[in-house]
């Protein structure tokens, strides 16, 4: 039974990272050759703090971390500023899963908004403190309102297509990773 419960994450853990990869090389295919003029949702980020709301098991910091280092390295930004930030912002969400059992679904979209305000916050304070160079705040708030409207998307289809529910009183006894 424990090997059961045991196999059972670590496949969760291994979609979640291919999930991730997936993502990864969609966002370095050339659909597009000219500039766009608006910004849409970071879906890496978003599925990360869906999942990391929802079932904090799957969602390792050390797994989180390579998957963003990765990301940072293969989409030119500066290496290891938002792999920090989303580690961080993962640990205050497993911080906070057991809180989260008994809310309503709009409490817990709004946190996840929250999450995502202050990731957006510190990434852009780590670029500013390092002196690099930042896209516009109007294409970094476009991207933000765009992650707050599509977490209810990923949310619904990681429940639906994956069985990524929210975590209960019989799940791993306080819910977090073991």
């Amino acid at each position: 039974m424990a090997s059961a419960v045991l196999s059972h994450k670590w496949v969760m853990r291994l979609t979640f990272a291919a999930l991730c990869l997936a993502l990864l090389f969609l966002q370095l295919l050339p659909l597009e050759t000219t500039p766009r003029r608006w910004a849409g949702p970071d879906l890496l980020v978003v599925l990360t703090v869906a999942w990391a709301v929802r079932q904090p098991k799957y969602t390792p910091p050390v797994l989180v971390a390579l998957i963003f280092l990765l990301a940072d390295l293969l989409l030119l930004r500066p290496p290891g500023l938002m792999a920090a930030v989303m580690v961080i912002a993962v640990e205050v969400q497993h911080r906070r899963a057991q809180s989260l059992r008994s809310a309503t679904f709009l409490t817990e979209w709004a946190i996840a908004a929250a999450v995502m305000i202050a990731v957006t916050l510190a990434y852009r304070l780590g670029l500013t403190v390092f002196l690099i160079e930042r896209a516009s705040l109007g294409l970094t708030l476009m991207q933000l309102i765009m992650n707050v409207i599509a977490y209810p998307f990923v949310v619904f289809l990681s429940s639906v297509l994956l069985g990524v529910r929210r975590t209960t009183v019989r799940d791993n006894g306080m819910g977090v990773a073991t």
